[in-house]
């Protein structure tokens, strides 16, 4: 394996404590070269938007490694540019709320109202949310209480799902009352962080945003969205997992790591490290 030319080896080195990279395998590389040079579907009518939103649902709740449930009752689909856009448009509406080792975008932006505890959140003030959890590569184990403490204290809770399609063993189920929307992209499960896209579920059906009206008036980018709807037609449900679990359990054996359920994140001394490397020189160098 080399990279920037120098050789790699097999070594703890490779291990990112940083910043965690997703993992993106020989093949999925294989089909980003294919799309850029045309390999896709041509078409570019407004059909596409429509395609992606119902195939993007099905591809993400008809997973065999997760349990899902709930997402019926959340009756509009917007098409976001992956979900930093999904946060982005919450920041945009006024204050929000987090945790503090949450996904550290919110520290980036100098969120005043980050907190530590449940215990702590604030009244009348929306809850950003994620699942799987950065610090975690799995929920929370208190999702439950946050959930219910979130619906005493009149607060929207907002789900950032970005780990959702590299993640197995997640069952979450979405209609808790507390709960007003969601995101989910295809960037950590699709290898698609150059491409961002995924959709929002939303509760309510006549919701007014900047995202609602980019997709009222189909100003999403078709390239974006149909590059998107190319993989998800191209690559199974369970993808990573189904093809790399092996290598991931070798990984964590060899480098005294305990497992997590996202594909890219396993814990060293109760902190997240990044294992995509290392399973990337093993698919290089066993097959």
């Amino acid at each position: 394996m080399r990279t920037n030319g120098e050789v790699m080896e097999y070594k703890a080195h490779l291990l990112e404590t940083t910043r965690p990279s997703n993992l993106t395998d020989k093949k999925i590389l294989e089909e980003i070269q294919l799309v850029l040079k045309g390999g896709m579907d041509h078409d570019i009518s407004d059909r596409v938007y429509q395609d992606f939103k119902d195939e993007m649902e099905e591809y993400v709740f008809n997973s065999k490694l997760n349990n899902f449930s709930g997402h019926k009752n959340f009756y509009r689909k917007d098409i976001i540019v992956g979900c930093t856009q999904f946060i982005d448009n919450l920041y945009m509406q006024g204050d929000i709320q987090a945790f503090a080792d949450d996904y550290r975008y919110h520290t980036r932006l100098d969120n005043k109202n980050l907190i530590k505890d449940y215990k702590d959140l604030k009244y009348d003030t929306p809850l950003i949310l994620s699942l799987p959890y950065p610090r975690l590569g799995d929920q929370r184990s208190d999702m439950q209480e946050i959930l219910d403490e979130a619906l005493n204290r009149n607060i929207p809770v907002h789900i950032d799902g970005a780990w959702i399609t590299c993640s197995k063993d997640i069952n979450f189920d979405f209609d808790h009352p507390a709960i007003y929307s969601f995101g989910i992209s295809l960037s950590k499960g699709l290898g698609l962080g150059w491409n961002r896209v995924g959709v929002r579920w939303h509760r309510y059906e006549h919701v007014k945003d900047s995202i609602s009206i980019m997709n009222d008036f189909r100003m999403n980018l078709r390239a974006v969205v149909k590059i998107g709807l190319h993989f998800i037609r191209k690559f199974p449900t369970d993808y990573l997992w189904n093809t790399h679990s092996n290598r991931y359990k070798k990984v964590c054996r060899d480098f005294n790591l305990i497992e997590t359920n996202s594909i890219h994140i396993a814990m060293l001394n109760d902190d997240p490290v990044g294992v995509s490397k290392l399973i990337n020189y093993l698919e290089e160098h066993e097959g």
